[in-house]
């Protein structure tokens, strides 16, 4: 005999099951919904991470060869001194006064560019260069106590510059490459008889770009970076204009001829500018867009997106002791 049960489910067991079904339907949902949210912040700051980590390696990059800046260039920091100053013969109580040098590259700065001044490897290695290269000379005088006259050639020195077959570096003399002349020689000024310790030594220097308009002669650097070079000659204060200027008066060693040496350099400056594809108001600060711009040709070249949303950037040296310079990419960190 079969027994039909005719009871089924009353309306509050189905209110009950359908309150049960719709709890976990609206748990699996809200779970999902943050593991989202998880899962896309997770994929932001692993871009952020990404675009960061490649940023540094390019600037790493870039600032290989930075010794050419130190003391060459002025670029003032946070505290109001030159970043790039650099005393290898003193110790801290020596000095007596701040050691450290901080940069901090973001909008509040009144100054928001970073300048470097790195030597090019690739275009070759540094030339010793001979100033007889860079000259005519005269007809002999017919008298010992005469020097023979002297006519700087620009011509004559690209030629030799360019020469491999006597030493010279093909790929030095190119358009839009930067000559950097100096001497081994670290020269202070003398005040009322004594050497001034306190200020860094450096060696006389010229440093002009290769312009087809300008011909066989440098073109000085000119724009904004202009006023960053120590072109000067670090005994009395005196112009150095050009190459022949910076020739005619080169510093004696003790009897001995002057070594002159030539490399091409890189100048490269970075810069900030908002980053107007973010919504400023979803950031504690405002977001920035990291850049970098080389000279060349007499203006800046290849501006190039280092990283985007970005708070700062911060270059540091521990002492100016030391040539180490640290730097850090901080992103702007949303509210």
């Amino acid at each position: 005999m079969m027994i039909h049960n005719q009871k089924g489910i009353t309306l509050v067991e189905l209110v009950v099951g359908l309150g049960l079904s719709a709890f976990v339907v609206l748990t699996v949902v809200a779970v999902q919904v943050q593991m989202a949210k998880e899962q896309t912040e997770l994929t932001r700051q692993l871009d952020d991470s990404i675009d960061q980590n490649l940023a540094e390696r390019i600037i790493f990059k870039n600032l290989n060869g930075i010794d050419v800046s130190y003391n060459n260039i002025e670029v003032e920091d946070d505290y109001g001194n030159n970043f790039y100053d650099f005393y290898p013969d003193l110790t801290t109580n020596v000095l007596k006064k701040r050691a450290d040098r901080d940069f901090t590259l973001n909008l509040s700065k009144a100054n928001k560019v970073f300048y470097a001044l790195t030597q090019d490897f690739a275009s070759g290695a540094m030339l010793n260069f001979d100033p007889v290269w860079a000259y005519d000379v005269g007809p002999d005088p017919g008298d010992p106590n005469k020097p023979a006259s002297l006519t700087f050639s620009p011509g004559k020195s690209r030629q030799w510059i360019s020469n491999e077959d006597s030493g010279g570096r093909p790929g030095f003399w190119r358009e839009g490459n930067i000559l950097f002349f100096d001497t081994p020689n670290r020269i202070r000024p003398v005040v009322n008889g004594v050497v001034d310790r306190l200020i860094p030594p450096r060696s006389p220097y010229y440093l002009g770009s290769i312009n087809p308009q300008s011909g066989d002669k440098l073109q000085n650097i000119t724009g904004d970076a202009e006023g960053i070079f120590k072109m000067t000659q670090p005994s009395n204060g005196a112009e150095i204009a050009n190459l022949d200027v910076f020739l005619r008066a080169l510093p004696a060693v003790g009897g001995g001829q002057t070594i002159v040496r030539a490399r091409v350099v890189k100048l490269v400056k970075y810069y900030v500018e908002p980053d107007t594809k973010k919504n400023a108001a979803d950031y504690k600060v405002q977001p920035l867009n990291l850049y970098s711009a080389e000279y060349s040709n007499g203006k800046w070249e290849g501006k190039t997106l280092l990283s985007d949303g970005v708070d700062r950037m911060i270059l540091r040296r521990d002492s100016v002791m030391k040539r180490m310079i640290y730097f850090k990419i901080y992103k702007a960190e949303k509210k």
